[in-house]
């Protein structure tokens, strides 16, 4: 649990060091990626062990790649914010820089040190696909299906705002998802999730642990709340880091177990809950099902119980973290 508060401490001064000045300074949505890369890097310094293989080729490709699609990311997305998606596009060679960000984590899979390979393993190497591809469709289903059963009622929908084309509407959530998936998942899942839930489990039920990720989480957020980005007003605040990110805490748990630690389904799961509420029609009335899904997936997985055993096919970076008791079902 040491390592826990030294990982909560180190998260949030690499963070609001960065955030809050940068907030105070009025700078934009991407320079503020500076100390939204907090969570992830700290999990990262953490996890080092001095211990180190020859990976430099791979991690530099990745790197690379990933930098270049995180900058074509940053270009539409600031070129479409305020007037739409529209061409061409102009060109900001400085939003590189953001992008090595999420590269940086990303390549850490090949990183020389092995603990950090350890951490971030599964964020390319999930121990199967089939998780991550569910964490990904889960929101959308969660709003579709609903939004059609209340539309046969005759209850009211909330639309998505109107786009020329399909096609221009189906870029536009695209580049949306991206940038949720290595702008706000990637920074954050590897420390939430991957270093801090997975410590939490080895003492706590996987329910008490969504509970203590939860409150450090939620408050993390706290510059960017009150500084205008997200929860401009005290009840949306409520709103948003209480009412509603308790149950998708829980969710985060539960798909990150089902997948066997897949920091991969958590990024994917972490995107989709900032995208696709913008960007898919959805019953307003309905999304207090949310509530009804978190209900059912701690019943169903008996989540007050602790976890039988370690989640992760990267032994060797968790082999220092005591094993939760097994329980006899």
């Amino acid at each position: 649990m040491k390592k826990a508060w030294l990982y909560l401490g180190l998260a949030y001064a690499l963070s609001w060091v960065v955030l809050i000045p940068l907030i105070r300074a009025h700078a934009s949505e991407e320079v503020l990626i500076a100390g939204i890369c907090g969570p992830s890097f700290a999990a990262m310094l953490l996890s080092r062990s001095g211990e180190s293989q020859p990976e430099r080729f791979r991690r530099a490709a990745w790197f690379l790649a990933v930098t270049l699609a995180g900058w074509l990311v940053l270009i539409f997305t600031t070129g479409w914010r305020d007037a739409g998606p529209h061409w061409p596009v102009p060109i900001k060679a400085w939003l590189i820089l953001p992008a090595m960000l999420p590269a940086w984590v990303v390549s850490g899979v090949f990183s020389q040190d092995s603990g950090i390979r350890g951490l971030l393993c599964t964020l390319l190497k999930p121990a199967n696909w089939r998780w991550p591809l569910i964490a990904a469709l889960c929101m959308p289903a969660f709003l579709l299906v609903p939004a059609i059963v209340a539309h046969l009622f005759g209850l009211p929908i909330k639309w998505p705002a109107h786009q020329n084309s399909t096609w221009i509407y189906i870029a536009a959530g695209t580049v949306k998802f991206s940038y949720n998936v290595l702008f706000a998942g990637v920074l954050e899942e590897p420390g939430w999730r991957g270093f801090l839930l997975r410590r939490l489990q080895g003492k706590y039920s996987p329910l008490l642990s969504s509970i203590l990720v939860w409150l450090p989480w939620s408050l993390w957020h706290a510059p960017l709340d009150f500084g205008g980005w997200v929860a401009s007003s005290w009840i949306l605040y409520v709103q948003i880091r209480v009412i509603f990110q308790v149950p998708l805490t829980i969710l985060c748990t539960w798909i990150y177990n089902r997948s066997g630690g897949s920091i991969l389904a958590a990024v994917l799961f972490h995107a989709g809950f900032n995208t696709f509420p913008f960007i898919l029609p959805y019953a307003p009335a309905m999304y207090a099902l949310i509530f009804v899904w978190a209900g059912y997936v701690i019943v169903k997985d008996r989540m007050w119980r602790p976890i039988p055993g370690k989640l992760n096919s990267c032994p060797e970076h968790f082999s220092s973290i005591p094993t939760p008791p097994r329980t006899t079902p």
